[in-house]
């Protein structure tokens, strides 16, 4: 077996699907995002989530439609290359695997401030929230170093822990009417003005970030011209669903005609376990746990696959693409990233607090995350004209993605305008240095190996052109 190659077809479609599900981790959206938005919307909130899970299908198409004809461990890296060449897919490397450890830092730092928080809480242990980020993090690389499939198992069962309590409170909540009986107010939008409605956007948006980790997974997914496309619809569909219903259960848990007490409250689904859980309210803390560990888990699956993929064809430093030869793991690519990644939330951590830490890296991390997007969605018309005109659909192939890009915008300059509090204010300055960086580093890249232009792109999932 090459040292290059990872153990392809282990996974099957729902594996693959459910992976993208864990990397979402709804249970830790909607924990540490509810109040902003019952600030912002009001009760509204589950109408925003239908909104934006239609936007995010958008995006979905690009990944899907891409994966249908050249599906690969490269994902976007390799749709960008295929497209507009080797240049702009080696910059794209860069930036987006920077991109990722950035986000992945404020999970894993979050990781050691909920089970510190817990601990403290419930028994009576005082354990710096730093320490126990460490000590999570070096558990979460040894799981993904035994391999996708050990790993991905674990992410989905975790994932099932999850929406299983997720699904329980919203059952309780339901059953019980509320707190001011069953309304629905909450999937209107005559809860909050327009205004508020698009501040909001961005972040509703942000809690599907993980739907694309089933793209960069195809080298080990069964059939991935299929399954791939499959997992990426059915991923977004499955979570918007278990979102609104979530979502739509909190603003009648609280009522909405109180929705002011839930945006207040630091913790609004732990309020809403003790009231309608009980003595079960400790599923709610264990569900915040086990959607932090499968987010990581399952991102770092996805996201390490993207950067051995582009050390394997050297657009990156070729040890990335290193493969271990027992378990059949990009292991450099996994020590890079978990270990960038926690030195990192380290770094802040010394500065501020779990939450402010999970806050600032996942927003920062999330720019050069639109950027791909944005790029990626300019990229499916123009390779499928390119190269398969035959099969261009001007729905799916062009509409559909300008569509997605349009959306962006807002997001987008959401994070970038000016005038933002510190460190803030830094953030579109410090992701122009990461698009600088990745353009000197293709710059030296090229001049030095002229021959890694024509290798980009050039490793698929199932090693068939179509």
């Amino acid at each position: 077996m090459s040292q290059t190659t990872l153990k392809r077809g282990v996974l099957s479609f729902g594996d693959v699907m459910v992976s993208g599900l864990a990397n979402i981790g709804p249970a830790m959206s909607l924990f540490f995002g509810a109040a902003f938005l019952a600030a912002t919307v009001g009760s509204s909130i589950p109408f925003e989530v239908m909104v934006a899970g239609i936007a995010v299908l958008t995006l979905g198409n690009t990944m899907a439609q891409f994966s249908k004809s050249i599906p690969s461990a490269g994902s976007f890296v390799t749709f960008i290359s295929r497209t507009f060449g080797g240049a702009v897919g080696t910059a794209s490397a860069f930036v987006i695997v920077i991109g990722y450890i950035i986000a992945i830092a404020g999970v894993i730092a979050v990781l050691g401030g909920w089970v510190s928080a817990l601990l403290s809480r419930d028994l009576g242990l005082h354990v710096p929230w730093l320490a126990v980020m460490i000590i999570g993090s070096l558990g979460i690389t040894a799981l993904l170093l035994r391999g996708v499939k050990v790993s991905s198992f674990w992410a989905i069962v975790f994932f099932f822990f999850e929406a299983g309590v997720l699904l329980l409170l919203a059952g309780a909540i339901l059953i019980k009417g509320g707190a001011q009986g069953i309304s629905a107010v909450p999937l209107t939008p005559s809860g909050a003005s327009l205004g508020a409605l698009a501040t909001a956007f961005p972040l509703v948006m942000f809690m599907f970030v993980g739907w694309e980790n089933s793209g960069a997974l195809a080298e080990e997914t069964a059939d991935p011209r299929r399954n791939v496309p499959r997992a990426i619809f059915f991923t977004i569909l499955i979570v918007a669903v278990l979102f609104i219903l979530s979502s739509y259960a909190a603003v009648l848990g609280f009522g909405p005609g109180h929705i002011d007490l839930m945006a207040k409250d630091e913790a609004p689904f732990d309020t809403l376990g003790r009231q309608y859980l009980g003595p079960f309210r400790v599923l709610v803390d264990l569900a915040g746990l086990t959607s932090i560990v499968a987010t990581i888990v399952a991102a770092g699956n996805s996201q390490t696959r993207i950067l051995f993929h582009a050390g394997r064809e050297h657009l990156l430093p070729s040890i990335f693409g290193r493969v271990h030869g027992k378990n059949q793991t990009p292991h450099v690519a996994i020590y890079t990233y978990m270990g960038v990644a926690t030195l990192l939330a380290l770094l802040l951590g010394l500065k501020f607090d779990a939450n402010t830490t999970y806050g600032y890296l996942t927003t920062l991390g999330t720019i050069p995350l639109i950027l791909m997007y944005a790029v990626s969605n300019l990229a499916l018309p123009w390779y499928y004209l390119k190269v398969h005109r035959e099969q261009f659909g001007w729905v799916r192939h062009l509409l559909v993605p300008i569509v997605g890009l349009v959306i962006l915008v807002w997001p987008f300059w959401q994070l970038v305008q000016p005038e933002q509090e510190w460190p803030m204010n830094w953030f579109p300055w410090i992701t122009l240095a990461i698009v600088l960086a990745g353009i000197g580093w293709t710059w030296y890249r090229l001049k030095k190996f002229p021959e890694v232009s024509e290798k980009a792109g050039s490793i698929l999932a199932d090693s068939q052109e179509h």
